[in-house]
Order: C-alpha cells, then sequence, then structure tokens
C-alpha cells in the first residue's frame, strides 16, 4: 500500500488482507464448525489463530502502525471494528464476524473503547481499506496528521483524537521501526551498530516510560 502512514521504508507492504484473514477463519472454523464468535478464538493469545492473525496483519497494529518488533504478542489485541454493543448487533456474538475484527495494539484498542464508527466513515476508517490513507498522513518529524485533501467528516477528527494518533507514542514508535529497519538491512562497522543499537534500547526506554 503506497504512502500508508503505518508502514516505514522497511516495512513490507499489507498483502491482500481479507484473504489472510479468511485463511484464519477457515482455520478455526475448521477445527471449530460450530464457532459464531470468532472473535473468542482468534483473541486468544495460546492458540495458533491469534498469530496467524497477527501474520495477516505483518504484525503490526491495524491503527497506528507499531509492530511487534517494539512490544510483544500479549499487547496486541483483536478489537471489534464496530463496537460490539452497537445497535447494529443482537447480541456481543454477532459482531465477532472476522471483516469486524482488526489487530490492534493495546493503547488504540484502549483509547477506541467504546467509540461509534458512523454509516458514512465506514469504509473510510476501517484500517483493512486503503481509503484509511486518505484520512491520515505521517509528516516530516513522524507525527501522525489528518490530510487535508481526505474526507471532511468530524468523525474522522473525533476518531483521530479519541485513539490519539496524534501522540508522542506514535512518533516514537516510527522512528524506532526505522532504525531498527535501518540496522537490520544495511552493512554498518562495528563501531556504528553498537551506537545505533544503544541509540535504540535508549530510545525504547523512552517510549517505554511515556505509556506507563
Amino acid at each position: 500500500m503506497e504512502n500508508d502512514y503505518r508502514n516505514t521504508v522497511y516495512c513490507p507492504s499489507l498483502g491482500d488482507i481479507y484473504k489472510n484473514k479468511n485463511k484464519v477463519k477457515e482455520m478455526v472454523l475448521l477445527d471449530h464448525p460450530k464457532a459464531e464468535d470468532l472473535h473468542n478464538y482468534i483473541s486468544n493469545n495460546y492458540t495458533k489463530y491469534k498469530l496467524e492473525f497477527m501474520k495477516a496483519y505483518n504484525y503490526k497494529c491495524a491503527y497506528c502502525g507499531v509492530s511487534s518488533q517494539l512490544i510483544p504478542k500479549e499487547l496486541f489485541e483483536v478489537d471489534h471494528y464496530i463496537y460490539q454493543k452497537s445497535e447494529r448487533f443482537k447480541s456481543k456474538k454477532d459482531a465477532g464476524y472476522i471483516d469486524n475484527l482488526v489487530l490492534s495494539c493495546h493503547n488504540c484498542n484502549h483509547n477506541k473503547s467504546s467509540f461509534m464508527i458512523k454509516d458514512e466513515v465506514y469504509d473510510n476508517l476501517h484500517p483493512d481499506n486503503k481509503k484509511i490513507c486518505e484520512c491520515f498522513y505521517r509528516d516530516d518529524l513522524y507525527y501522525i496528521k489528518i490530510t487535508e485533501s481526505g474526507p471532511n467528516n468530524d468523525n474522522i477528527s473525533l476518531f483521530y483524537n479519541k485513539l490519539k494518533l496524534g501522540s508522542e507514542v506514535h512518533r516514537l514508535d516510527f522512528l524506532l521501526m526505522n532504525l531498527i529497519g535501518l540496522k537490520s538491512q544495511h552493512h554498518l562497522d562495528s563501531e556504528n551498530e553498537v551506537k545505533l543499537t544503544d541509540i535504540i534500547e535508549n530510545l525504547r526506554m523512552k517510549r517505554n516510560l511515556k505509556i506507563t
């Protein structure tokens, strides 16, 4: 996906997310043919489904882009894009269908909480959809910003503020992912590799202080 604010130059593009998520659905149904609420199975940290679901998202939060290079598997959660208590659903289990499940970091999921996605921006804000990159972009200082040329809708601004997408933590995460990518994909002499490792570890510490 071009111009994806969640990806550094070192991050692979998101593949066919719908196809890959449906593979996870098929895995669950193969083992549990009567499963209705897929969330119950995929959100469990101790099953193969969670790992496969993360793989479908390149092990990155679908909202802010933080990678498993920075936070452990347990801090990734399976979010209901449309809140499970929405009037759209007769019961919570009805919200657990695969297209409504999104990989989210703990911060984004809990900040989003019970936020209601309105029908008119459903496609724009769904992180599996390219249109979300028409709503948000990454500026030269690595902050996530709302695009001026994208859809003009108050619900998009509310979503941005609710998830705190413009926060310093998301900026630090992007910087760290760039540095980790630089270290892993470029040959550095031993002195510069040590210096870069120190910078990465110091930034990791700063990041963790900001979220505690």
